[in-house]
């Protein structure tokens, strides 16, 4: 009996061993200040001339929010600089284009099931003039952690949840106040809940979610001619609900969820992943300073990465950012 339980014991020794991911690349991070409204989940964050931009999202007690915070790498500092004229909201969407922030979108607190509880307003900030404008609407109820890029004149926002998921590709013209949405092509990436995407060298890439399954997909996308090339899937499982943001070189992705139970491996990921454009190639960057988490966010600035905030596998929101010096 003594030797079965230490057999045992040392089966599940070498398991839990094996979960550890062995870092192929070594990676520098540094702690940057705390978020001083405390941590937060499901915000979205970009970057805008030289500044980190995180806005909306849930606190520690589950209270959905409207702010939008900035910050300062030089100063390493936070400041709140803009009172948001819209709901408080999750897994909103945000992006920079020609000097202003455009944002709007996700999900209101409500039924979950419930179309109009997915949010369609669409805004513009001006940081010169600290003015907001109302915009046209976004034109249907795929509004839920939505993906967007700049390309050319357009802002592209892409694969958007209601209460289903979807493929849906809809695009904004700045220059017109107008929405188009695109007729959907089975040959796009599957459909999926919370995918990922980033822009290096005036490539769009797009990948990982959940649909049924945790997805591991990961596609380079020409979205002028809807156009999805498919590169080397992600290592492990498959996940949703990660961060992800790009240098000059590479992509990186952080953290998120494999969906499942207790007999299916269910977990949140602690780890780091980089993304080679030129080769296709994924290698591990190691753990995340903060530990497992989820639903965090990530920007660049100076062609370093800032990556943070979220939630750890216990639902505890974070406020710590973490720079990627190396």
């Amino acid at each position: 009996m003594k030797r079965a339980n230490y057999l045992l014991i040392l089966l599940c020794f070498i398991i839990a061993c094996g979960c550890e991911v062995t870092p192929e690349v070594e990676l520098e991070e540094v702690e940057c200040s705390v978020l001083p409204a405390g941590g937060r989940a499901s915000a979205c964050a970009c970057a805008l001339d030289g500044k980190g931009y995180v806005f909306a999202g849930r606190d520690a007690k589950g209270n959905y929010l409207n702010d939008l915070w900035q910050y300062d790498p030089t100063a390493d500092s936070w400041t709140q600089v803009a009172v948001f004229p819209g709901a408080p909201r999750v897994n909103a969407t945000m992006i920079a284009y020609k000097g202003h922030l455009y944002m709007g979108l996700g999900f209101v607190q409500g039924e979950i099931y419930v179309d109009q509880n997915c949010l369609r307003d669409w805004w513009r900030w001006d940081p010169a003039t600290n003015q907001w404008d109302s915009l046209a609407p976004y034109p249907d109820a795929t509004t839920i952690a939505a993906v967007p890029y700049s390309v050319d004149d357009r802002i592209y926002v892409i694969y958007g949840s209601s209460y289903t998921v979807s493929r849906q590709i809809n695009w904004y013209e700045p220059a017109t106040n107008t929405w188009h949405q695109e007729e959907d092509s089975h040959y796009r990436a599957i459909s999926v809940f919370k995918g990922v995407g980033a822009q290096i060298d005036g490539q769009c890439y797009f990948g990982l979610g959940y649909n049924q399954k945790n997805e591991d997909q990961w596609y380079r996308v020409n979205l002028p001619e809807d156009d999805w090339a498919a590169c080397s899937a992600m290592p492990g499982k498959g996940r949703t609900c990660s961060a992800c943001a790009a240098t000059d070189d590479y992509i990186y992705v952080f953290g998120g969820r494999y969906f499942g139970g207790e007999m299916t491996g269910g977990e949140v990921y602690a780890d780091i992943y980089r993304f080679n454009p030129l080769d296709g190639t994924w290698v591990s960057g190691g753990a995340m300073p903060c530990g497992r988490a989820e639903n965090l966010i990530a920007f660049t600035i100076d062609n370093k990465v800032y990556f943070g905030l979220g939630e750890n596998e216990k639902g505890e929101v974070i406020d710590q950012l973490y720079c990627i010096e190396k």
